[in-house]
């Protein structure tokens, strides 16, 4: 019997049961006598009255009783009938789902079986499908693996390549930085030779200035007697306090540059010479006159000899102060050739630097003042002292002319 069938029968004889105990209950109670209380013993016409009450009471309520009783047993026949009707309805009702669970049962089988069938077609079905899935995927993966194969060897084959090309371009590069180290080291070794010839080159400069400033000293102390004497000779021409500048500016000269004293020394003997000419040519001209025009040729030789040497005197100084100007001076840096400056200098009478100014500038303010400074580096010009007291008084205020060409420079 299914589990639903005998949930209906064991809901259905429950009340059934219940119904019938209740049924003979209310019978037992109809059928059962209770015992009466005894009367009590009190007077006549109160016994009297009291039997009539109990009688009339006792009657009523038998009545009462009897009257509930009949009713009771007739509704226990009502509900008797309306049990064994529901009885008899709850059996034909059972029969029938008896029967309706027989058939439920058969077509729960029957679709059981139906569900079986479908659900072996159904894994049928699906273990074709899965089958074919299968074989779908395992097709796939071939193809995938055939794929990732070729995506293989075409990684390889890149990799291969961008190997190749990271090792060119590492070599290059290695290349590169010997090259460039390569050209690193030749430039310091061109600037090392380079700084070696400027180093040797001044270390000669230097030396030759020496050298010259040993021998211009040499020469000076052998001449010394000389320029004594010939200071002592324009000392007596001169004021006192030029004679005693004099004195100490040939003091001062024994510790000037050796360059210009030898340039004063040649100057000097450019002089000499000249009037060792004049007197040569003199005494020839005295060979060939007499008397009075020997005496007339005598003295206008010998103006025209000082004018002639005070102005090779002057020219002479000129040339050594530009050419003290010009060992004293250093091309600025972008300088281009064929500049020149007109300076106005100042001296004092014992050659000291007053003032050295720009008269007529170049254009190019750094070569103006690059030659100012020379001018000031090459200072005092104690040759200025040695010229007559005329071309003297010429240079205490004097145009000075630089041309860097004249120095081939």
């Amino acid at each position: 019997m299914s589990q639903p069938e005998i949930e209906q029968r064991v809901g259905l004889g429950l009340p059934v049961v219940l119904a019938v105990g209740l049924h003979l209950v209310i019978l037992i109670l109809t059928l059962v006598s209770w015992p009466e209380s005894e009367p009590e013993q009190t007077s006549n016409t109160i016994v009297n009255a009291t039997l009539v009450s109990t009688e009339t009471t006792t009657n009523q309520a038998q009545q009462a009783k009897a009257s509930k009783a009949r009713d009771a047993a007739e509704k226990a026949n009502e509900q008797q009938s309306a049990k064994e009707k529901a009885a008899k309805e709850a059996e034909l009702a059972a029969q029938q789902q008896k029967s309706a669970a027989l058939e439920k049962a058969s077509e729960l089988k029957a679709q059981q079986q139906k569900a079986a069938e479908q659900e072996k077609a159904e894994a049928q079905a699906e273990a074709a499908e899965q089958l074919k899935a299968e074989q779908k995927a395992a097709a796939e993966a071939a193809a995938q693996a055939k794929a990732d194969a070729a995506r293989r060897a075409e990684e390889a084959k890149a990799i291969a390549l961008d190997r190749k090309k990271a090792e060119a371009e590492k070599q290059a590069k290695e290349e590169a930085l010997k090259k460039a180290d390569a050209e690193k080291a030749a430039k310091a070794k061109a600037e090392q030779e380079k700084a070696k010839k400027e180093k040797a080159a001044e270390e000669a400069r230097k030396k030759a200035n020496a050298d010259k400033a040993a021998k211009a000293k040499a020469d000076a102390e052998a001449k010394k007697t000389d320029a004594d004497k010939a200071a002592k000779a324009k000392a007596a021409a001169e004021k006192a306090e030029k004679d005693k500048a004099a004195k100490a500016a040939a003091e001062k000269a024994a510790k000037e540059k050796a360059a210009k004293e030898k340039a004063a020394e040649e100057s000097r003997k450019k002089s000499a010479a000249e009037s060792a000419r004049k007197k040569a040519l003199a005494e020839k001209a005295a060979q060939a006159s007499a008397g009075s025009l020997d005496s007339l040729i005598d003295n206008e030789s010998d103006a025209i000899s000082g004018a002639k040497q005070a102005a090779q005197a002057a020219n002479g100084f000129v040339d050594l102060v530009k050419k003290y100007v010009g060992q004293n001076w250093s091309r600025p840096s972008g300088t281009t050739p064929g500049k020149t400056v007109t300076l106005r200098v100042s001296l004092l009478p014992t050659g000291e630097l007053v003032s050295a100014a720009v008269k007529k500038s170049s254009g190019d303010s750094v070569f103006d003042r690059s030659a100012i400074q020379a001018v000031q580096k090459a200072a005092p010009f104690t040759e200025l002292q040695q010229l007559p007291s005329g071309a003297r008084s010429k240079f205490r205020n004097f145009d000075l002319y630089f041309n860097p060409e004249d120095l081939g420079r």
